[in-house]
């Protein structure tokens, strides 16, 4: 049986907004008659229908909701003010640390029931203080299971740790203040004085000044396998000097919406425009999500998503303290079964985990700061209601450069530093340049000239020299004698005499050599050939298995260029030319060729792009290349070929490895030296699938992602996930092969799962992608 998660409707289990009656349904007897002794005391709810009843009168009448409230404890009364603090949705384990911080327990031992027919409540300690609202009905889970209901073997990382409560029940709830924290700090001193939190503008900038970046380069391409190119990462490493740890913010973008994967690269997302609203709450909902890479000892503690989000919740009960204070309130508010090793860990590894999380992704976030060093290094955490900006934004030097103060930038202030490039990240100032190309970059992206210099000259300490301003308008101004003329037509004739000819009679501009700009007035000639170019280009180009490029109808003057470009012509049609290409001119030519590239000729240019490696010829009979099957298939290489010997290997006839290495170079695919040991997988039987063996998680996401999108079945070698010790931690078990049908891939925590049906039996499995060792789409 398969977990339940959001976003499907058979198993999300409650959202912002959602009340409690559309879970009433999914609930057994035992859970619904212990919920209708609480909201309808007295009442006989014997039987599943009276109870459901008397528990949906409870909730429309205000009357009954006031009598309900009345009888919560404590801890309940505090859980719930919490969760209407917060909007309606909060965080399990941020309520579970913050009733410990204040001393709050259950009155006494509770009674478990059977939790939504499937589930049991948690056994791990501290558990008590959440599951039973959750079967009382007074808090809504997000997921079943989820870190408070136990099922199927799954433990803390099983579905949401979020809870919600009905909307009714919230507003019946008298607003109070949060009940001050009772912290028993550890007596300690340190050599250290606390620092102030950056501003949390200042992680805004960071973000923008990624985006700018990205902007810059055109996107981030990635390889086959989802991971960023390492090129384009070098390229983008330049564009953004001041962000020495490009690498996290990308990740931090990606988790935030702002980057997202269009075609072959990450771009920008139409939400990349309002950083502002980036405050320190938003990016506190980033960090669990975060790699485990950012912490290495993140890999050495069983539950690593939890940890974070106890983490945050002990963060924001308390003062400045040092580690060694943070961490005893640490162990003494969270449950001992959060803290525990994974098996490839010892002891108190938590302890170093949390030096990493302070000093690494929580202090670049700006959600902390830590000042000194070791055991007695201050921790001093960010604000919930960061300062009101009030004073000057910036200094604007003579030099260009603007020493901007992130605690004083609004939202229009933040959104005016997008026309400069970041210099250098200071705690609590940012050092900026007003260049050609970013204040280019500015205007292009809709901010007018004056707009610019008003802005600048209103947040400015001083007055903007006028070296400055000056430069900046004569800026402006050789880019203003460029005309961009959008939405428009042009004629193209044979060659420029008979573009002269025409125009001498019809009027018109002459652009470029063989081009004509119409007259307003003049409609295209009877009978001319339209190219639309806002639309797909027409696929003019044909490809024959050999290669052989040919052309079929009108091919437009972009597409000409770019067959001039790749190809030479030769007898009855054209052929590629070897050499260095960009992944946008393959992707030009492949968008007008008819029907799909033949193998071989994807691979010529997926490798003159960059996209693929080079093949790998071995010294004495092997020839090695992740897309050995199209080698295989040309024929002019297959005569020298005995066949496939195992995926990725190809076994040279004897004595052909001269003339192999000869026809190679002459498709454009010369091998390189970098000859690689075999895979250590067995080799092909007749009838085993073609496999790919990826090692990264994003690759086995992305293979299997294409084939859900596209409807394919896949063959899949996999080891099943087995559960050991009294936590029901995760270890791969056998290995099977099997033909599935993909239908979803959803996330528990942090770790990704398939869910799929088998082909030959309906039977559907649920697959850790992690244990995926080999995949062949079908």
């Amino acid at each position: 049986m398969t977990g339940e998660r959001p976003g499907q409707s058979a198993g999300q289990a409650a959202h912002p907004g959602l009340r409690l009656d559309a879970l009433l349904e999914r609930m057994a007897a035992p859970q619904l008659i212990r919920m209708a002794a609480r909201f309808a005391p007295g009442e006989d709810a014997r039987q599943i229908q009276k109870a459901r009843t008397a528990v949906e009168r409870t909730l429309e009448s205000s009357a009954r909701l006031g009598a309900l409230v009345k009888t919560l404890t404590p801890l309940e009364v505090f859980l719930l003010g919490e969760v209407k603090r917060a909007g309606g949705v909060q965080d399990g384990w941020a309520l579970l640390v913050a009733a410990r911080v204040r001393g709050l327990r259950p009155d006494g031992k509770p009674a478990p029931v059977e939790l939504y027919r499937h589930f049991r409540p948690a056994a791990f300690a501290g558990a008590e203080v959440i599951w039973p609202l959750l079967a009382d009905g007074l808090l809504m889970p997000f997921t079943l299971p989820n870190p408070f209901m136990e099922g199927f073997g799954r433990g803390l990382e099983a579905g949401s740790s979020l809870v919600t409560a009905d909307e009714r029940l919230l507003a019946a709830l008298p607003d109070a203040p949060r009940p001050p924290a009772r912290l028993a700090l550890p007596a300690q001193e340190s050599p250290a004085a606390p620092a102030p939190v950056p501003a949390p503008q200042r992680t805004q900038l960071q973000l923008q000044e990624t985006l700018r970046a990205v902007r810059a380069e055109g996107g981030l391409a990635l390889t086959k396998t989802g991971e960023y190119n390492r090129n384009a990462l070098k390229r983008l490493q330049k564009r953004a000097p001041a962000l020495p740890d490009l690498e996290f913010w990308l990740e931090v973008t990606q988790l935030g919406g702002l980057l997202e994967v269009q075609g072959e690269a990450l771009q920008p997302t139409p939400a990349a425009t309002d950083l502002h609203a980036f405050s320190p709450d938003a990016l506190r909902g980033l960090y669990p999500g975060l790699a485990e890479t950012w912490e290495p000892s993140g890999q050495l503690v069983a539950h690593l998503h939890p940890l974070r989000a106890a983490l945050l919740a002990v963060l924001r009960e308390v003062p400045p303290l040092t580690v060694a204070q943070l961490a005893q309130v640490f162990e003494a508010s969270t449950p001992d079964t959060l803290r525990l090793p994974s098996w490839r860990g010892q002891g108190l590894q938590w302890r170093p985990w949390l030096t990493e999380a302070l000093t690494g992704p929580l202090r670049t976030l700006g959600l902390v700061s830590v000042t000194g060093e070791g055991e007695g290094a201050v921790v001093t955490p960010a604000p919930d209601a960061p300062s009101t900006p009030g004073g000057p934004a910036w200094v604007v030097q003579p030099n260009f450069e603007v020493v901007a103060y992130p605690a004083q930038l609004d939202a229009a202030a933040l959104g005016l530093l997008r026309a400069a490039e970041a210099v250098r990240f200071d705690e609590h100032s940012v050092t900026y340049r007003l260049t050609r190309e970013s204040v280019y970059a500015a205007l292009e992206g809709g901010m007018t000239l004056d707009a610019l210099l008003g802005r600048l000259e209103r947040a400015s300490a001083a007055p903007v020299p006028g070296g400055v301003r000056s430069t900046v308008q004569g800026w402006a101004a050789r880019r203003e004698r460029l005309v961009f003329h959008q939405g428009v037509t042009l004629l193209e004739f044979p060659d420029g005499a008979a573009r002269d000819a025409y125009r001498a009679v019809s009027g018109g501009r002459a652009i470029g050599e063989t081009l004509l700009l119409p007259a307003p007035d003049r409609a295209v000639p009877r009978g001319a050939p339209v190219l639309r170019y806002d639309r797909p280009p027409r696929p003019a180009l044909r490809v024959t298995p050999g290669g052989l490029i040919t052309r079929h109808g009108d091919l437009d003057f972009l597409g000409r260029d770019l067959l001039a470009r790749v190809a030479r012509p030769v007898p009855g049609g054209y052929d590629l030319v070897p050499g260095p290409m960009t992944a946008l001119t393959v992707r030009e030519l492949e968008s007008r060729v008819e029907g799909t590239l033949p193998p071989l000729m994807r691979l010529q240019l997926e490798r003159w792009s960059g996209t693929q490696p080079a093949p790998a010829l071995g010294q004495v009979t092997l020839l090695q290349h992740p897309q050995a099957t199209a080698l295989l298939q040309d024929p002019t290489l297959a005569p020298l070929l005995e066949g496939l010997l195992a995926p990725g290997l190809l076994l040279v006839r004897a004595g052909r490895e001269a003339a192999l290495r000869e026809q190679l170079g002459a498709l454009g695919l010369a091998p390189d030296a970098a000859f690689t040991a075999a895979t250590g997988h067995p080799g092909p039987r007749a009838g085993t699938p073609d496999y790919e063996f990826p090692e990264d998680t994003r690759r086995k996401r992305a293979l299997l992602e294409e084939a859900i999108r596209d409807g394919r079945q896949v063959h899949l070698m996999y080891q099943t996930e087995t559960y050991h010790g009294w936590y029901g931690e995760s270890r791969p078990g056998k290995t099977r092969q099997r033909r599935l049908v993909p239908r979803e891939i959803y996330r528990e925590g942090s770790t990704p799962y398939l869910l799929a049906e088998g082909v030959d039996d309906p039977e559907e499995e649920r697959i850790r992608v992690g244990y995926v060792l080999g995949i062949a789409l079908l």
